[in-house]
């Protein structure tokens, strides 16, 4: 894991409802969204754990997209290395810019750190670090939640 912020949410908690800014320019919103399944990655461009988790978050969008899930990641980056690193990557899902508010109120103190919200908009699952092994398993959630 890679340290960053500290913070106050807990997977216990209501979902903080944030509204950010994408590296193209659009704005997201987490309650705008309620209906899919959504995967919230909070990340960095020098965290190797992070990087080694973005081609499995790609592979699991390309499978589910379809399906009524998005993938939206979040750091707090420049938007230029953000946008760097998303072309160099080919990057498929939206990468929004923090606006140093939303991985405090997350609780955010080392990344990879990801939410998975239902389609009800609630913290269906909450974890931290990323092991390539997990890919299984992150498959198997979604697909559930996807038919519940």
């Amino acid at each position: 894991m890679c340290g960053t912020k500290n913070g106050t949410q807990t997977p216990e908690d209501d979902p903080k409802n944030f509204t950010l800014i994408s590296i193209d320019g659009e704005e997201y919103s987490l309650t705008a969204l309620k209906g899919n399944v959504i995967l919230v990655d909070f990340w960095a461009t020098w965290c190797p754990p992070c990087r080694s988790s973005i081609p499995v978050f790609m592979s699991l969008y390309d499978k589910y997209k379809d399906q009524g899930f998005i993938v939206l990641g979040i750091s707090n980056e420049s938007k230029a290395t953000l946008l760097q690193y998303r072309d160099d990557n080919n990057v498929n899902y939206p990468i929004l810019i923090d606006n140093q508010d939303v991985m405090q109120a997350y609780g955010v103190r080392s990344i990879p750190n990801m939410y998975i919200f239902n389609k009800e908009g609630k913290i269906a699952k909450h974890q931290v670090g990323f092991s390539p092994e997990m890919e299984v398993g992150f498959d198997a959630f979604i697909d559930s939640l996807l038919n519940e």
